[in-house]
């Protein structure tokens, strides 16, 4: 038995929350050994929130490291128990009934195609992540529907041998939902449009303020992520955002300068997509996370950049402030020492989340966007004060 073996058997066994750390890049999962084999194993995964997220399977050849204690583990096993405490939603995966614990990939290839379900798999061979549906399967390959989320035209359907995956991610927040309405998106009733010029994207955000439609916001110095939601407040210094994540789940606000805002997208499948995903979640009572606030509302006439500043100052509310430089922080605006004009004092998470580095000054020219009242900013803010930490 080597090692990476037995620590699956000990992990398994004492029922240990693992870290698993993949032999490519920065890739690993946070969860719990459901099943495992010589060459396979599958696991129980959870968000960094701690919140459950269905299931990955993983070649075993493919794991570099197994940790089993680590201050990431502390802090998601602590914001596990908040989760519970407060009836949050998670994507908890369903039994699964296989014969036998051989052959897993396999089976979960065989289950998907059954029951219709999306999956996330990576190709061994050129390291890429596909998603999509099994539409056919054969002694050694299946026939794979590969989904172009963001352009339906490119859906295409490759062939894959049962060796060739590396792993597999399913039954997750997005993927379930995914798999329910992903036939319903028609690409025939979509017209994409993306604005660049400022004249351009106050037009569209104007339109998309009165008809509440889905729009895509890209930030000019935001280059980790982008938005997707309904403009609710607009004026000439700025957006709030009401966004909805990629799972089809409120994501809390953003308010974004306009001057940050560097295109807009409009009506393509991407937005259809999350559209139905938000509406079936809305259906079925998991839309918003009880804890959360998804009526909030915002005066156009009034300064929403300060005004969110000074209730996280008030509340000590976590926020995410992103500045002009590209670097982005968690943290609190710090009501205990006066700042200089034109500034504002930051109490900020450090990387790991595990503590707070006081005082940090930043000029308020320099914060292009705030993020606040989404679930990650909840659960580390409830779990620092919980500790006294705030």
């Amino acid at each position: 038995m080597n090692e990476i073996i037995r620590q699956l058997d000990m992990a398994q066994q004492e029922n240990q929350l693992v870290n698993v750390y993949l032999t490519d890049g920065d890739i690993f999962y946070t969860g719990y050994i459901a099943k495992y084999n010589d060459q396979e194993v599958l696991i129980s995964t959870y968000e960094s929130s701690g919140l459950a997220d269905g299931y990955v399977a993983l070649r075993t050849a493919a794991i570099e490291e197994i940790e089993t204690q680590s201050e990431d583990i502390d802090r998601i096993e602590e914001q596990m128990q908040m989760a519970m405490q407060d009836n949050l939603m998670e994507a908890k995966p369903a039994a699964l009934n296989f014969d036998s614990d051989v052959n897993l990939f396999a089976q979960i290839i065989i289950e998907a195609y059954l029951k219709k379900d999306i999956l996330l798999v990576q190709d061994m061979d050129s390291r890429l992540f596909y998603t999509g549906k099994v539409q056919s399967i054969k002694n050694e390959t299946f026939d794979f529907l590969r989904i172009n989320k963001f352009d339906a035209s490119k859906n295409e359907v490759i062939t894959l041998t049962f060796a060739q995956v590396k792993l597999m991610e399913f039954q997750g927040r997005e993927l379930s939902v995914m798999s329910k309405v992903i036939e319903n998106v028609n690409p025939a009733n979509n017209v994409p449009h993306t604005a660049e010029s400022i004249n351009n994207i106050i037009d569209v955000l104007n339109r998309a303020f009165s008809t509440k439609e889905f729009v895509e916001v890209r930030g000019r110095y935001n280059d980790h992520f982008f938005y997707v939601g309904q403009v609710i407040m607009l004026n000439d210094s700025g957006i709030v955002l009401k966004v909805v994540d990629m799972a089809g789940q409120f994501g809390g606000y953003v308010f974004m300068k306009m001057n940050a805002i560097e295109k807009v997208r409009t009506g393509n499948d991407y937005l259809q997509l999350i559209s139905l995903m938000r509406d079936d979640n809305v259906k079925e009572h998991r839309y918003c996370q009880p804890v959360l606030n998804d009526s909030r509302e915002f005066d156009s006439t009034e300064d929403n950049f300060m005004a969110i500043l000074n209730q996280s100052r008030q509340k000590r509310e976590l926020i995410r402030l992103q500045l002009k430089n590209g670097t982005s922080f968690l943290g609190y605006v710090d009501n205990t020492k006066r700042p200089a004009d034109g500034c504002i004092n930051f109490n900020l998470l450090d990387e790991t989340a595990t503590f707070i580095i006081y005082h940090r000054e930043f000029k308020l020219n320099d914060i292009v966007e705030i993020g606040f009242e989404y679930i990650y900013a909840y659960l580390d803010e409830r779990r620092l004060k919980a500790k006294g930490d705030m």
